[in-house]
């Protein structure tokens, strides 16, 4: 072989790794392009979910300041949500509203939802949530104990949302009634999400409790942008 043929060998093979390193280069760049762009959304997502709950929380304390500690009431202390706890709102193994919860309930329900009717075009879902401490009644194994607070708690949220859905205020407001049938919900928790105390010890009191947790358009949107970044991955 002639010494030209060898340089001329050499120079194809160069021109071919310079070629395949522009080229990993370029989709390096894209690449980086890309990952800037879905970083800035979720950057974006995030900013938007923390304004709207920050508005909504701002305007739930005042609305309610006055009334948290006679309802035995927390606002916003974890999240976007009111919280119940006093334990006479049902009695002991029982969905049954109480007195003193139906009169709360007939009295905060409609200024919640002229709160949450501000924002509508921001929330996707008001949740009213029935939970249970962890403690079974005797006899029963912890499967089955698991599910009468299943059953028990889900009979709690559905009569609270039923009350307070049948309640004049809110039964007249035919565009309140239509809002609701779309999203407001009732569910039943069991003991799925307690309250622990510190060194992890049950809080059984505060763990019983009815909650009312507001869901925003924004965070359906973060979760929905990292479900398809998920999709992407796989």
């Amino acid at each position: 072989m002639n010494k030209g043929a060898l340089i001329g060998s050499k120079k194809s093979e160069d021109d071919e790794w310079i070629s395949v390193s522009d080229m990993m280069a370029g989709l390096m760049m894209i690449f980086l392009f890309i990952s800037i762009f879905y970083i800035q959304n979720i950057s974006n997502y995030f900013e938007n979910v923390s304004e709207e709950r920050d508005e909504i929380c701002s305007d739930l304390e005042r609305e309610f300041h006055e009334d948290a500690q006679k309802w035995d009431m927390s606002i916003c202390e974890s999240g976007l949500l009111i919280t119940f706890q006093n334990d006479s709102n049902f009695e002991t193994d029982s969905a049954e509203l109480s007195t003193q919860f139906k009169k709360i309930l007939s009295e905060f329900f409609p200024r919640l939802m002229s709160v949450v009717l501000k924002h509508s075009e921001s929330i996707s879902e008001l949740r009213i949530e029935g939970h249970t401490d962890s403690s079974i009644r005797r006899g029963d194994t912890q499967l089955s104990g698991y599910l009468y607070n299943t059953k028990l708690s889900q009979e709690r949220s559905r009569n609270v949302m039923s009350y307070s859905l049948n309640l004049s205020e809110i039964v007249a407001n035919q565009s309140l009634m239509e809002w609701t049938y779309s999203h407001v919900t009732a569910h039943g928790m069991s003991s799925s999400n307690r309250i622990f105390d510190e060194g992890d010890t049950e809080n059984f009191d505060a763990s019983r409790r009815v909650e009312f947790r507001i869901r925003t358009s924004a965070e359906d949107s973060l979760l929905n942008l990292v479900s398809e970044l998920r999709s992407d991955e796989n």
